[in-house]
């Protein structure tokens, strides 16, 4: 009976997060219960879904998947793994084997290993790379198994594994440097905050209380700073409660669609920061362009997937815009011109690439093109803001010391 029990009992359901398209072609996320990965497949079939990632939900915490920017796969070991595994390929070892010896290499993370322990294992079952890859969006965004995907289809894996490292490598270094470039400015306006506030609340009340003693006549820094001071000790906990609560509204309308769009367009609209902005996304968009068209995928495939490589929000429109009229014949330089967000040597030169059937080499200059000016734009920026911060700074400081000394010389005066 026991025995009986067991073979007809349920089989234990688990649940994926998928991410599909419809039949109309729309991307959609969801999750399902199933028995099994197949039977969840099957049952997105069902619905008319085109699995493009299934990954089973974790039931149990873990601070890997609370905080995966932090324990997770970080793009400078995709871009390692790709250069080993692209090497191993050319000297002739078949995919799997090179696989399993770096799943075995005490030098990828563990969560690398990890990852393609569960590759080669989905390999060694019949399954391709790109779909192995796609259970894994976390490590490996969907340009990067597209690319893998045509690479397999085409027999130029090991060139397709090297393009994508390169454009990865790149994409890092320019984001790089502009954060480098930010750095300083930022520095310099903390350090005056914290040195401000420590004025306000440590340096000035007992100088406050002297003054109070001797009588002194206070100069109308004076008692500005002084009012300020007395504020800020006095209602500290409501001050620091009121901004935090309005720096968590502040992120939680940032995180909507809505918040994401008005913080967009207004960082676009501001020239100083608009430009350099723009021309990042325009670089990022020709390098990730040429790289996929270098790879052997049709224009119309390209353009499905631009709009989901940005995370700005009016770019993304502007793609869509582009890919939409594209689909309906009328090219990529036409519906670009009708949008003044391309500037007009980008949309000459795509005229170009698509009249000569070049369009994979020209994205890639465009990309150095508005790299480079990117960089510079953000140089010019940096180096305005420094001087600026720095005079910001400075007129803080130096307002809260006159503050201080111009009663010692109502003290002097008196003595």
């Amino acid at each position: 009976m026991t025995q009986v029990a067991e073979r007809t009992s349920p089989a234990k359901r688990v649940s994926y997060h998928y991410e599909a398209v419809n039949e109309r072609g729309r991307r959609t996320k969801g999750s399902v219960s199933a028995t099994s990965e197949i039977a969840a497949q099957n049952v997105l079939a069902d619905r008319g879904l085109t699995e493009i990632a299934l990954k089973p939900i974790a039931s149990t915490f873990s601070l890997e998947g609370a905080i995966p920017s932090m324990f997770g796969v970080k793009p400078v070991q995709i871009v390692a793994f790709s250069r080993q595994l692209a090497t191993l390929l050319t000297a002739g070892v078949s995919l799997l084997p090179a696989l399993q010896l770096l799943a075995q290499q005490r030098e990828n993370a563990a969560p690398l290993r990890r990852i393609l322990t569960h590759i080669t294992s989905d390999l060694s079952m019949g399954t391709t790379m790109a779909h192995a890859l796609s259970k894994h969006p976390q490590a490996f965004n969907e340009v990067y198994r597209r690319s893998i995907d045509v690479g397999e289809r085409t027999g130029r894996l090991e060139d397709v594994l090297r393009d994508l490292a390169e454009h990865m490598e790149k994409q890092a270094a320019f984001a790089k440097k502009v954060s480098g470039a930010m750095t300083y400015p930022t520095i310099i306006m903390v350090v005056g905050i914290i040195v401000v506030i420590i004025l306000l609340v440590v340096v000035l009340p007992p100088l406050s209380d002297l003054f109070t003693a001797f009588d002194a006549e206070l100069p109308a820094p004076t008692r500005i700073m002084m009012a300020i001071s007395d504020g800020f000790i006095n209602y500290a906990l409501y001050i620091f409660g009121g901004a935090g609560l309005l720096t968590v509204a502040i992120i939680a309308y940032l995180r909507t669609d809505g918040g994401q769009k008005a913080k967009d367009r207004i960082i676009m609209r501001i020239p100083l920061t608009g430009a350099p902005v723009l021309m990042g996304e325009i670089a990022r968009l020709g390098r990730t362009m040429s790289l996929m068209l270098s790879a052997g995928l049709s224009l119309q495939e390209v353009m499905e997937l631009m709009p989901q490589t940005t995370t700005n929000s009016v770019f993304r429109e502007a793609l869509e815009q582009v890919k939409r009229r594209l689909f309906l014949g009328q090219g990529l330089a036409y519906p670009m011109a009708a949008n003044p967000l391309f500037p007009p040597l980008m949309l000459q030169m795509v005229r170009v690439g698509e009249e000569s059937n070049t369009l994979d080499s020209t994205m890639r200059v465009v990309a150095d093109f508005f790299e480079e000016q990117a960089e510079q734009r953000t140089a010019a920026l940096v180096a305005m803001i420094t001087p600026v911060s720095t005079i910001i700074l400075a007129g803080m400081v130096g307002f809260v010391a006159l503050s201080v000394i111009m009663p010692m010389y109502s003290l002097t005066g008196n003595f």
